[in-house]
């Protein structure tokens, strides 16, 4: 299933929006501000994943549940690193890992954006988007964005492509709360095991 192993692969997700300029190029980047947020995937046939992000310009976290474990991947911009900790065994392991491209590759200058509307969604105002771009690893995304004035995408809705496989997707960020996220959450706690390295 293509939402199982995308949820996999991303998991680290850096949410990117637009403020968009001439209805398609313009400045579109990453979020102006901390936050953190319950990030719900769903496929077409209503099965749901979710995550709990909490998201700062050079650290991004990223909790959810595998099996009976809670695992939280932890990215690390200025340190060049990514970590996963294992919390119900209190360990963790260092992971090889790139910057994280959850968003399709919607903050990529090339990618293909258009204003639609201004419209609110969950008492926020946001602004609508046509959206198509490609990741790095080659998976591609169309459909439509939703960005807050801060740039945080609060909902995806298209398909996603991978090789020859294609199935409807939308992301949407639930309980979503703007401001400081506590610094301890991006470090390994005292006390944990380490575990040899988990390959990509």
């Amino acid at each position: 299933m293509i939402l199982r192993r995308v949820f996999a692969v991303a998991v680290l997700l850096i949410p990117a929006a637009a403020e968009a300029q001439d209805g398609n190029r313009g400045s579109w980047g990453p979020p102006t501000v901390d936050y953190r947020a319950d990030m719900v995937f769903t496929d077409d046939r209503g099965r749901s994943r979710t995550a709990r992000l909490y998201y700062t310009a050079q650290r991004q976290r990223l909790e959810f549940k595998s099996g009976k474990e809670i695992v939280a991947m932890v990215y690390d911009r200025p340190a060049g690193r990514a970590f996963q900790l294992l919390l119900s065994g209190r360990s963790w392991r260092p992971v090889e890992a790139t910057a994280p491209q959850f968003n399709f590759g919607l903050s990529d200058p090339e990618s293909r954006r258009e204003k639609l509307a201004d419209e609110t969604m969950a008492g926020r105002p946001v602004a609508k988007y046509r959206v198509a771009s490609e990741t790095v690893t080659g998976d591609r995304f169309n459909g439509l964005a939703w960005a807050t004035k801060q740039r945080i995408v609060v909902r995806m809705a298209g398909t996603v492509m991978r090789g020859s496989k294609t199935q409807p997707l939308t992301l949407e960020l639930k309980n979503l709360k703007i401001g400081p996220v506590d610094p301890t959450l991006f470090a390994v706690p005292a006390g944990y095991r380490k575990l040899p390295p988990l390959k990509k």
